[in-house]
């Protein structure tokens, strides 16, 4: 802005060099130079700013798209372990008692062989922070995201690698020991009967509790977040 004024004043003499300077005018005009220069930056800081808010408006609704869907994984997570607390706790209560009805036991056998694992949605956060544009958010909201998603999400994640890998070597593994599994009958009864077999089962409840814990933190961090977000 200096050099513009230095340069209209220089040539403003210039041209009036052979008459005598009309100060107030020159001066007038100097400052519509200025003000038009400080209305023309106030535009383009105003442009910026309103950029920006869109910028963060849909990255926030973006950020919001993903975490919802992690919600309803979560969700169903959810309801799919309990279930399976709740149906291996009655399977090694009827496996204790003396006699037991073997249809009513291999069905609840065959149903929960099935584990389902988190593995969230996070597209957008890491194209945020690949990007540089997660800088765009405030210092709270930036915790919070790094928080969600490089420490609940990565944890939950971590563990449920880990209970797939004993869920396989251990309720797969008595499950084809013991059932047919095209006709879905129990073959090894006496492995059934068996107090490894239910040690094994009570192993799979102990893990099955652990990583229901981590999936219900996760849902309630989520949730927070979300309502942070707006």
């Amino acid at each position: 802005m200096l050099l513009t004024l230095y340069l209209f004043l220089e040539e403003s003499i210039k041209k009036l060099k052979p008459q005598k300077i009309n100060w107030r005018y020159t001066i007038g005009e100097i400052l519509i130079v200025s003000v038009g220069i400080l209305i023309a930056f106030g535009i383009n800081t105003c442009s910026a700013n309103m950029s920006k808010k869109r910028e963060m408006a849909e990255y926030k609704k973006s950020l919001k798209t993903d975490i919802n869907e992690n919600l309803k994984s979560l969700s169903r997570i959810i309801d799919k372990q309990s279930e399976k607390v709740e149906q291996l706790n009655r399977l090694v209560a009827l496996l204790e008692q003396n006699h037991f009805d073997i249809d009513t036991v291999g069905h609840i056998f065959y149903e929960q062989r099935k584990s389902p694992t988190f593995f969230p949605v996070s597209g957008t956060f890491k194209s945020l922070v690949a990007q540089g544009e997660i800088e765009i958010f405030s210092t709270e909201l930036k915790r919070e995201l790094f928080n969600l998603y490089d420490t609940n999400y990565e944890r939950t994640e971590y563990n449920g690698v880990l209970y797939d890998k004993i869920y396989v070597d251990v309720y797969d593994k008595e499950l084809r020991e013991i059932m047919n599994l095209r006709t879905q009958e129990i073959e090894n009864v006496e492995r059934l009967k068996s107090k490894a077999f239910i040690k094994n089962i009570l192993l799979i409840i102990d893990e099955a509790e652990s990583y229901l814990g981590l999936i219900k933190v996760s849902e309630s961090e989520s949730q927070k977040l979300l309502n942070k977000i707006g």
